[in-house]
């Protein structure tokens, strides 16, 4: 949030005096930008160890990107979010199939890339974290 603040104001700021050098000199101004780079990065690896979590706790995550992986574990309370990801997941599933009630956490099958439908012999609810579920399946 910090960073972002301190980009878009110094963004505003460059584009009200295009002469850079005018803001430029004073104000570390370089020693900010430097600062605000270690933040990303240590942003950025404290992003890089949950995602390890995460795939530590189901290990077909590993077949997936940093952003499909975040992608799918922002949806937590849409489990049918994760249907365009499966395929990455599982060799011989396409979808899974919900029950047909509205906003189902309820799956009752999973569909391969044919289109053969193998039926559950019984169901797996996608309640609590997405990795939980997904290895019940």
């Amino acid at each position: 949030m910090l960073v972002d603040k301190f980009w878009r104001e110094h963004m505003l700021r460059t584009n009200k005096d295009r002469i850079v050098i005018n803001f430029v000199d004073g104000g570390g101004l370089r020693k900010k930008f430097e600062d605000n780079n270690k933040r990303l990065d240590e942003i950025k690896q404290k992003l890089e160890d949950y995602l390890t979590t995460k795939r530590a706790a189901f290990p077909r995550f590993f077949f997936l990107t940093n952003d499909e992986l975040i992608q799918i574990l922002s949806q937590t309370r849409n489990p049918q979010a994760v249907q365009p990801y499966l395929n990455k997941c599982f060799d011989a599933i396409k979808r899974v199939k919900f029950t047909p009630e509205k906003n189902s956490n309820e799956i009752v099958a999973m569909i391969s890339p044919e289109g053969e439908v193998v039926n559950f012999t019984s169901s797996c609810f996608t309640k609590g974290p997405v990795e939980h579920w997904l290895n019940n399946i």
